[in-house]
Formats: C-alpha cells, sequence, structure tokens
C-alpha cells in the first residue's frame, strides 16, 4: 500500500464515523429553538433581508433580541431559499459540517501529536455524545461553524509555528477564520488565548523576544478584528454578554459569589459531560441543578476540579505538553461560557461543551499514543480492546439519542424523563402543550414546574398570559401579581393584569395598577393603559364597583 492511500486511510474512517453519528438526522424536523430561530423568523426567508442581518440580533425581538451571529443567520437564509424552507437541507448541511469540524480536530492534532494519537483523539471527539445537541439541532451550525474554523486556525497556526515565522498569507488565512467564527457565535474570542496556551506548550525552540517579534503582526490584527467586531456588536447589542442572564440569576438577584458557588456545585456534572457523558439532557435547572446560597461543602469537589486542572496543567507544561495543552485547552474554551465571569443564559448546556472537549479527545490521543509507545504488547491489547468498546458505546449512544431532536413532539416526552426534577423541562413540557390545545395537561405541568421553582417570571409570565387566552381571570391575575412581585420593572404583561382585573369588576385596582403601569409598558400599549384608566374612572363616577 502507498503512503498516499495510507495517509487517506484514517481521513475516509474519521469522515465515516461522523457521517454514522449524524446521518440519522437528515429527515428531521425544525426542533426547539429551531422554530424560533429558522423557522417562525421571516428575516432567514428571503434574500432581500441578507444585508440587514449584520445590523440585527440573532433571536427574534419578540423572543428577546439577543445575540449577535450575523454569518450563521446569512447561511440559515440561503438554506431556507435554496430548499423553500425543508428541513432536510439544513439538516444536510450539519451533517457535512459535523464531518468537516471532525476532520478539521484531526488536522489540528496532527499538527501536535503523532498520526495514532491523532487518529484516536479525533475518532473519540466524532463518537463523542455530549455533541448530539450541537449536531442533531439545526441551530448547532454556529458551534460547528466556530469548531471547524477554530481548530483549523490553531492547526495552521501550531504547523507555521515549526517555520518558526509566521508568513503574511499565515496571518491573512488565521485572521479570516478568526473573523468568520466571530461573526458567527461570540466564544470565538477564544482563538488569541488559545494560541497563546500552545506557545506555553507544544510549541518550543524560540526565546520569549523571538516569541513576540514572531506574534506581534498576527495579535495587532486579532487586537483590531477583536476591537472592530465589539464595535459592531455594540450597535446592535448594548451589553457585554449578548443575552439575557439564566432566571436563576437574573430572578434571585443572585451575587457573584453564589453564582460562582452554584457553579462549583455543576463543575462534576461538567466534567463528567467532557470526559464520560453517562447522562444527557437539553436543559439543566433547579432542582436538579443545586443554587448557591453561601458557601457550602457541597462547592468543594468543584473547586477541587478548577484548582486540580489549573495546577496539572502548568505542571506538565514541559514533562507532558499536549496534556498541559489539552487542559488549557479545556480551560480557555469553557471560560466565556462558564458563569464565573459574566452569568449566561443558562447554567449547564451540552452545545457549550462541544469545542472544550477537543482538549479533552486530545488528551486522550496523547495516552494513547504513550501507551503505544511505551506499554507492554498485553497492556497494548487491553488499551486497543478498550478503546474500541468505547468508540462502539460512543457511536452507539449518539446514533440513539439523535432521536430525540427528531420533533418537537419527541424532544418535549424526551426532556421530560431526561430531567424529571428540573423546572425548565415541565415548563417547556407545557408550552408544547398549549400549541397543541391539551389545556389540562398543560395546566398540569405549569404547576409542576412553578411548585419545583416559582421565582422565574418569565415563566409565571407565560402561564398567566396561557390563562387569560382561556379566560380563566381570577388564577391569572394572582400569576401576573407573584410575577411583578419577582421583577417589579417588567413591562411585559402589565396591560393583560389590567385586563384581568376589569374583567373581575376589580375598577379600583384597575386604575391603581394601570397608572402604575405607565412606567414600564412598552410604547404600544401606553394608549391602552391610558384608556383602562378612562375607563375605571367612568366606572367608579357611576357607582359601578
Amino acid at each position: 500500500m502507498t503512503d498516499e492511500r495510507r495517509r487517506w486511510i484514517p481521513v475516509a474512517t474519521l469522515a465515516l464515523l461522523a457521517l454514522a453519528g449524524t446521518v440519522t438526522t437528515i429527515g428531521h424536523d425544525f426542533t426547539y429553538d429551531d422554530r424560533a430561530v429558522v423557522f417562525e423568523n421571516d428575516r432567514v426567508h428571503a434574500l432581500s433581508h441578507l444585508p440587514r442581518l449584520f445590523i440585527e440580533t440573532y433571536w427574534p425581538p419578540n423572543y428577546g433580541g439577543d445575540g449577535y451571529r450575523p454569518i450563521v443567520m446569512s447561511l440559515f437564509t440561503m438554506q431556507w431559499v435554496a430548499a423553500h424552507g425543508a428541513p432536510w437541507v439544513f439538516h444536510l448541511v450539519n451533517i457535512l459540517l459535523a464531518v468537516a469540524t471532525v476532520l478539521a480536530v484531526y488536522w489540528c492534532a496532527l499538527a501536535i501529536l503523532p498520526r495514532f494519537g491523532a487518529l484516536v483523539a479525533s475518532a473519540l471527539f466524532a463518537v463523542h455524545p455530549v455533541h448530539v445537541e450541537v449536531t442533531g439541532n439545526i441551530v448547532g451550525q454556529s458551534e460547528l461553524i466556530v469548531a471547524l474554523c477554530l481548530a483549523s486556525a490553531v492547526g495552521l497556526y501550531v504547523r507555521r509555528r515549526a517555520a518558526p515565522a509566521l508568513a503574511g498569507r499565515d496571518v491573512c488565512a488565521i485572521t479570516v477564520l478568526f473573523v468568520v467564527a466571530l461573526f458567527t457565535k461570540e466564544h470565538a474570542v477564544v482563538l488569541p488565548p488559545l494560541l497563546l496556551a500552545a506557545e506555553a506548550t507544544v510549541i518550543r525552540g524560540d526565546d520569549w523576544r523571538t516569541r513576540v517579534r514572531v506574534l506581534r503582526p498576527l495579535f495587532l490584527t486579532f487586537t483590531a478584528v477583536i476591537l472592530a467586531y465589539f464595535y459592531v456588536r455594540g450597535l446592535v447589542q448594548k451589553d457585554l454578554a449578548g443575552f439575557l442572564p439564566f432566571p436563576v440569576f437574573r430572578f434571585l438577584r443572585m451575587s457573584t459569589a453564589d453564582r460562582v458557588g452554584t457553579m462549583m456545585n455543576e463543575m462534576p456534572r461538567i466534567a463528567q459531560l467532557i470526559l464520560f457523558p453517562t447522562h444527557l439532557s437539553a436543559d439543566y435547572s433547579p432542582a436538579d441543578v443545586r443554587i448557591a446560597e453561601g458557601p457550602a461543602l457541597s462547592q468543594l469537589p468543584g473547586l477541587f476540579i478548577c484548582v486540580a486542572t489549573i495546577v496539572m496543567m502548568i505542571a506538565l507544561r514541559r514533562r507532558a505538553p499536549v496534556v498541559s495543552f489539552g487542559l488549557a485547552w479545556i480551560t480557555i474554551a469553557f471560560l466565556p461560557v462558564s458563569n464565573l465571569l459574566v452569568p449566561a443564559g443558562f447554567v449547564t448546556a451540552e452545545r457549550t461543551l462541544f469545542f472544550p472537549s477537543v482538549g479533552a479527545v486530545l488528551m486522550a490521543g496523547a495516552l494513547a499514543e504513550q501507551l503505544r509507545t511505551h506499554a507492554a504488547p498485553t497492556r497494548r491489547r487491553l488499551a486497543a480492546t478498550a478503546l474500541g468498546l468505547l468508540l462502539v458505546a460512543g457511536l452507539a449512544r449518539t446514533i440513539d439519542r439523535q432521536r430525540i431532536w427528531k420533533s418537537n413532539a419527541t424532544f418535549f416526552v424526551a426532556l421530560i424523563h431526561d430531567a424529571p426534577n428540573g423546572y425548565r423541562a415541565h415548563y417547556l413540557h407545557a408550552r408544547q402543550k398549549v400549541i397543541q390545545g391539551h389545556f389540562v395537561e398543560m395546566e398540569r405541568e405549569y404547576r409542576h414546574a412553578i411548585r419545583i421553582f416559582p421565582y422565574d417570571a418569565g415563566m409565571t409570565l407565560w402561564v398567566a398570559d396561557a390563562y387569560t387566552r382561556a379566560g380563566l381571570w381570577a388564577p391569572a391575575v394572582t400569576l401576573f401579581e407573584w410575577t411583578f412581585g419577582v421583577e417589579p420593572e417588567s413591562g411585559q404583561g402589565r396591560y393583560e393584569y389590567v385586563y384581568c382585573l376589569a374583567k373581575l369588576g376589580r375598577w379600583q385596582d384597575v386604575r391603581r395598577e394601570a397608572l402604575a403601569g405607565l412606567r414600564f409598558v412598552p410604547a404600544r400599549d401606553v394608549r391602552l393603559m391610558r384608556a383602562a384608566v378612562a375607563e375605571a374612572n367612568r366606572v367608579l363616577a357611576g357607582g359601578t364597583r
């Protein structure tokens, strides 16, 4: 067998593994976030709107108007127009991106590891079950594009630094990959620190003065790109994070210390999801998530994991540079979405572990290479058997897990099964029951969700709105009052609250709440609130109660 053919066998094997784990999604529908971001979003249904996507938010205004991801939104537009809205084309693009990302991880790993170790790392990445939330969900295209671009950029950088100079074309290529990734999803900003981590671990030979001279053009370019990105993004999104904080952080007025404590409670789960995902869920929320109320012993395992990761990363920098780089990759890639710096729109989300998991498989590849070169034959055979079983188990779990993303009907049933103690699982299931017109089941799920965690004002407002639409004025009023107790400056739902009070004949309350609500309601509701005040005055003046 020629060397050329031998080089293509691992590429074909990895492509087939990635294809096997994703090809079953080709007949799936728009599911969960896909419906709001793509299916119901008129902004991505016509090519004429493409230029405006660069000055608009990712989420539609009626869903909060969060995020800034114009490149993936442009890609959604082209797919919608090409297929006239057929979901199979979107899923086909997901499959192709998943295959390309696995190959990009392999190409990156080859720059750091021998061929066998790179193959092991990429094969494990191809079958990792935690990736299903990205590969099975159409909106996961943003995660796929970022991982594809950044893995390619790191691979190119490490290769060219062996020169050791970076040519102008290398700087241009890496910058283009960075720009595409950054305008696809925010967390691509981790590329510069990833390259610095590579400098500190897997790139050797230069003194620091030489490194500074070599890296100066690239990092000056990065600085210009980041400043331009944040300027453009700031015209669309005024806050740094770009998303409303998760309800736990937002409505409980959680301090930074308690937010960090909550994440320390979550760190063992996050570590398990990256290293050995035995249980998967599309949502993690109270009571599955333990909310911190000051320091507690439950936070010690998570704190130990964080400290141990940093200590090992430093200690292994010279003795095991690839392992050190893998730990740095996990840390750097996860930090922006970790809730440790700023509150995110979730506590834990499997999609955010897609790119960090590259660091984990690089470490596995380094271990496999160590066993191949230094272990006794018996141990090598045992390790090969264990690796084979792990790949088969991972692929089987991935294929099985893809089923839940087939449609909303399968997704919400699976969500309840996966997270029976999570309030958002019941809340989201209830919203699906409203759409299906199953009001009794909807109410049962809503009540369950509120019993678990009654402090999500967005949820109680949604329930109150459902009651209002059903003509159940009294329970709607109770929930509106609770909502505004949790979020006193919310303008959403104020007019519906006044409307329900009027239906109950509570005109004194109508006048008081309509006048108070004028400070908070959006402009479109001001006229309605004033009309409510006038009607309350008229009724009260006539002596009607």
